[in-house]
C-alpha cells in the first residue's frame, strides 16, 4: 500500500523587510489573455463526476447501427461484440452509432484511407482496448456534429512488455487523425488514453481524455490544428512523442505542433514532452502539472511498512535496535534508498522495515568497515526513541536524532549555489513535472499560454544525443504570444540559448525566471518574479546576457541579472530597451558579473540593498560617463523618482543602492505620491 505525501516546508530567511518575505507584496503582474494562475498554491480541475464524461455509460447488451457512407460496402463483421472493418480496397467512410459492449478493430489495406464517423456511440470494454487500428494508410476517427461519443477502457493495468496487448483505449499502428465537430470522450481507467505508433493529428474536435498514463501519445508526432481539447493524466504526461529519428522519406520525427485551438492539460508529470521539438503557432494553452492539477495521484510515495533515516552524509551505515525490554528486542539493518540536493547540501535517505510490535527503537551509526547490529564498536547512537505513528523518518543532524516526515523539499524554490544551472525545486528527482519540455528546441511564435508547474515552466535539454545522431540544440526561441508562468522551479530554462524576439512574458513565481547558457532579449515585454536570480546565464566565455530592447521588469531575492562569463566586460551587454531590476536580498546584486558588463544604450534602473555584493552593479566599462548611483532608503509602496524619466512603486522596504544607466548626472529621490500612470508592475517610463 502506498501513502500519498505532499509535504512542503516553507523555510526562507529574508534579509529585507517586505510585505511577505522574499515574495512580491502586490499583484503587479497581469497575465494578459491567459487564464488566472493565482499567486498561491491553488490547484485546478473540476470534479470529473460533474463533467459529463461518464454520461455515456450504459448497462445491457450491445445495440449498434453501422452504415457505409462511401467506398467498399459490407466490409465489416460482428462477432462476439467485436466489430472488425477489413477487406477495404478503396478509400472508405463508415458511420456507427449506438451502444457497444465490446471493441472495434480496423485492419485495412496500407494503400487505403478509412474514416469511421461516430454519430452517438458509446463503447465499454473490460477485456480489450476499445478501438484498435492495425493497418491502413491513414485512419480518421470523427465525431459527427452535435453528437456525443464515449469510449471507456475499464481494463486492469496492461503489461507494456506484452506485445499481444495494447495499453491504450485507442491504439493505432498507422497515422491517426481525430476530427469532426462533435464530442469525443475517452476514459482509460488504468492505461494510456490515445496512442499512435506513428503520428496523431487533431482538428475541429471537442476532445476529452481522462487516463492514468499518457493522454495523447504519438510516437512520431502530435499536431493540434484546432478544436476544444481537455487532456487529463493522473500519473503520466498529457501530450507525448518518443521518436527523434528521421523517417525513410527524410522527415524528422518527434515534434509536437500546436497551430490553434483551446487546450487544457492536467498532468501528473509533463504537460507536453516532445522527443524533438515543440512548435506553438497559436491557440489558447493552459497547463497544470503535479500538485497544481487536482487529478494527480501518487506523485511522491513512501511505503506504509517502512521507516526512513535522513542524513547529510553517505559515509556511514546504520542498524536499528527495536526494543520492548531486555529480553524482547530485534536488530534490523537499513539500506540506501535515495538522495536529493537542497541548495548546497546533499541529503541521503536510508530505509528499514517498520516493526509495529515494538514500542521503542535506537539507531546505531557505524563506519563502513565496522560490523553492523552490535553495541561494542560504533560511531554514535541515539537514545531510545518512542515510536510515533505521526512520523515516518528520523533525521540525524549534528549527532542529534529527531522524528520528522519523509520529504525531499525543505522550501519552495530552494537555493542554488553561485552560478551554474542549479536545481531550485529539489522535490523532483524521480520524475519530470514540467509544463512544456523538448529534447531539442522549443519555438513559440504566437498563442496565449498559461503554465502552473511544479517543475520548470518551459524547458529544453541538450544533454543526450538524439536518435537522428545529432547533438541537441537545447534552444528556446520566443517570437510572439502571451505567456504566463507560475513555477516552483525555473520559469523558462534552456540548456542552450534562450532568445526572446517579442511577446508578452509574465513569470509570476519561479526559482530563477530565465535561465540559459546564453540569454538574449530583443523586444517585447518581460516581467519576472523569482526567489533566486531573475536572469541567469551559465556560459563562462563571451557575451552571456544581451538586452537589445524590450520593456523588462525583474523582482527577485537573488541576483537580478547574473552572468558567469569571465570574458572582460562581456558578461552582460545593455544595447537598448527599458529595464528595471530589483533585488531585495542582502548578499546579492541587481547586476552581477564575473568580469564586468557594458552599457551601449537604453535605460536601466538597478535597485538593491546597500553593501554586500552591490559593488558588482557598478562594474561597468564606462560607468562614470553613463551612470549615476545613490544610496537611499525606500519604503514599501513609496515611489522611486529618477528625473522625469521613470517612476517605480516599491514592492518592499530597502535601505538601498540605486543605479541608473543612461545619465551620469540624474536626480534620484523618493516620493509618497506621483501623478504618472503606472503599468502593471508599478513602473512608469517616459
Amino acid at each position: 500500500m502506498k501513502n500519498k505525501i505532499f509535504i512542503l516546508l516553507f523555510i526562507f530567511l529574508g534579509l529585507v523587510s517586505c510585505g511577505k518575505i522574499n515574495t512580491p507584496t502586490n499583484n503587479l503582474i497581469n497575465p494578459g489573455e491567459s487564464s488566472n494562475l493565482e499567486e498561491n498554491e491553488d490547484s485546478f480541475g473540476e470534479n470529473l463526476d460533474n463533467s459529463g464524461i461518464y454520461d455515456g455509460e450504459f448497462e445491457g447488451e450491445s445495440n449498434i447501427v453501422i452504415n457505409c457512407v462511401s467506398g467498399t460496402k459490407n466490409a465489416y463483421t460482428i462477432e462476439n461484440d467485436t466489430v472488425t472493418f477489413k477487406d477495404i480496397s478503396i478509400d472508405s467512410v463508415y458511420s456507427i452509432c449506438g451502444n457497444l459492449n465490446g471493441n472495434i478493430i480496423i485492419n485495412i489495406s496500407q494503400n487505403c484511407k478509412f474514416e469511421l464517423e461516430m454519430q452517438g456511440l458509446s463503447i465499454i470494454s473490460n477485456n480489450i482496448n476499445p478501438i484498435t487500428i492495425l493497418n491502413g494508410d491513414k485512419v480518421t476517427l470523427t465525431a459527427k456534429k452535435e453528437t456525443k461519443n464515449y469510449i471507456y477502457d475499464y481494463r486492469d493495468v496492461i503489461d507494456e512488455n506484452d506485445s499481444s496487448l495494447y495499453n491504450s483505449a485507442i491504439y493505432s499502428k498507422c497515422d491517426l487523425k481525430l476530427g469532426g465537430k462533435g464530442e469525443m470522450n475517452v476514459v482509460s481507467k488504468n492505461n494510456n488514453g490515445i496512442h499512435s505508433k506513428d503520428d496523431i493529428e487533431v482538428k475541429n474536435l471537442t476532445l476529452k481524455v481522462v487516463s492514468i498514463d499518457n493522454a495523447l501519445k504519438g510516437n512520431d508526432g502530435v499536431t493540434i490544428e484546432s478544436g476544444n481539447i481537455k487532456l487529463i493524466s493522473s500519473k503520466g504526461d498529457c501530450i507525448k512523442t518518443t521518436n527523434s529519428h528521421i523517417s525513410d522519406k527524410g522527415n524528422q520525427k518527434g515534434t509536437v505542433t500546436i497551430l490553434d485551438g483551446n487546450i487544457e492539460l492536467y498532468a501528473a508529470c509533463d504537460g507536453i514532452d516532445a522527443a524533438y521539438n515543440v512548435d506553438i503557432n497559436g491557440g489558447n494553452l493552459n497547463i497544470y502539472t503535479d500538485k497544481y492539477s487536482n487529478y494527480s495521484s501518487e506523485i511522491i510515495s513512501t511505503s506504509e511498512g517502512t521507516y526512513y533515516i535522513k542524513t547529510s552524509t553517505d559515509s556511514y551505515q546504520y542498524s536499528i535496535k527495536y526494543y520492548n525490554n531486555d529480553n524482547d528486542y530485534l536488530w534490523v539493518n537499513s539500506t540506501y534508498h535515495s538522495s536529493y540536493r537542497d541548495g548546497r547540501t546533499n541529503y541521503f535517505y536510508y530505509n528499514f522495515d517498520k516493526k509495529s510490535e515494538y514500542s521503542k527503537l535506537k539507531i546505531y551509526t557505524y563506519k563502513q568497515t565496522q560490523e553492523l547490529a552490535q553495541e561494542n564498536e560504533y560511531v554514535n547512537s541515539s537514545e531510545y526513541l518512542s515510536i510515533n505513528d505521526k512520523y515516518d523518518t528520523i533525521q540525524i543532524k549534528n549527532n542529534a536524532y529527531s522524528w520528522t516526515n519523509y520529504t525531499t523539499q525543505s522550501r519552495p524554490g530552494g537555493f542554488g549555489g553561485p552560478g551554474g544551472m542549479n536545481e531550485g525545486n529539489s522535490d523532483k528527482k524521480d520524475y519530470s513535472t514540467k509544463g512544456i519540455k523538448a529534447s531539442n528546441q522549443i519555438m513559440i511564435n504566437n498563442g496565449n499560454i498559461s503554465i502552473k508547474s511544479y517543475d520548470d515552466g518551459i524547458h529544453v535539454n541538450n544533454d543526450e544525443t538524439l536518435e537522428n545522431g545529432e547533438s541537441p540544440l537545447g534552444n528556446i526561441n520566443i517570437e510572439g504570444g502571451t505567456i504566463a508562468i507560475y513555477s516552483n522551479d525555473d520559469g523558462i530554462h534552456a540548456d542552450g540559448s534562450l532568445i526572446i524576439e517579442n511577446g508578452n512574458i509574465n513569470i509570476f513565481n519561479s526559482y530563477e525566471g530565465l535561465e540559459g547558457n546564453t540569454v538574449n532579449i530583443v523586444a517585447g515585454y518581460v516581467s519576472i518574479v523569482s526567489k533566486d536570480d531573475g536572469i541567469n546565464a551559465t556560459t563562462t566565455t563571451g557575451e552571456a546576457v544581451v538586452i537589445d530592447g524590450g520593456i523588462n521588469y525583474i523582482y527577485c531575492s537573488g541576483d537580478g541579472i547574473d552572468s558567469n562569463s569571465r570574458t572582460s566586460y562581456s558578461g552582460i551587454i545593455f544595447n537598448n530597451g527599458k529595464t528595471v531590476v530589483i533585488s531585495n536580498s542582502n548578499g546579492n546584486s541587481a547586476i552581477d558579473t564575473e568580469s564586468g558588463y557594458k552599457f551601449n544604450g537604453g535605460r536601466v534602473v538597478a535597485i538593491m540593498p546597500n553593501g554586500g555584493m552591490s559593488n558588482e552593479a557598478t562594474h561597468c566599462q564606462n560607468f562614470s560617463s553613463i551612470g549615476t548611483k545613490k544610496s537611499i532608503n525606500l519604503t514599501l509602496n513609496s515611489y522611486l523618482v529618477i528625473n522625469d524619466e521613470v517612476n517605480i512603486k516599491m514592492p518592499c522596504n530597502i535601505n538601498g543602492l540605486v543605479i541608473y544607466l543612461g545619465d551620469n548626472n540624474c536626480s534620484i529621490s523618493s516620493s509618497s505620491n506621483i501623478s504618472n500612470e503606472l503599468d502593471n508592475n508599478g513602473v512608469y517610463w517616459k
